[in-house]
């Protein structure tokens, strides 16, 4: 009975334990030449952005996050190489990833 507890106890915890979807270290990220209001711990502009296989299609999502390195321009369509970092204790209120411009890869007249 002791070892039968045992193993659910284990089976328990190893099923509590997601395996995390791992960002990529670097990717290309489409900023588009105008931001937009949104909301989280209050309202501000969100660059919106295109990720990974969305690059080059209609599809925008807000992007919360700030991109060290990065001037933004509005009337310009960057695609951008960025590193994407995990952050170790992030603060309740902010992202898990840190994104750092590698490179300017292009900038459009929007």
């Amino acid at each position: 009975m002791r070892n039968s507890l045992f193993s659910i106890g284990l089976l328990v915890a190893f099923s509590a334990c997601k395996k995390e979807e791992a960002a990529p270290a670097e990717t290309l990220l489409r900023v588009n030449s105008y931001k937009q209001t949104c909301q989280a711990e209050g309202v501000f502009s969100c660059y919106l952005t295109q990720e990974r296989d969305q690059v080059g299609s209609n599809n925008w999502q807000l992007f919360y996050n700030n991109i060290e390195g990065f001037t933004y321009q509005e009337g310009f369509i960057y695609t951008l190489k960025v590193k994407i970092e995990k952050v170790a204790n992030p603060p309740a209120d902010g992202s898990s990833l840190k994104y750092t411009l590698l490179e300017v890869v292009s900038k459009e007249k929007g």
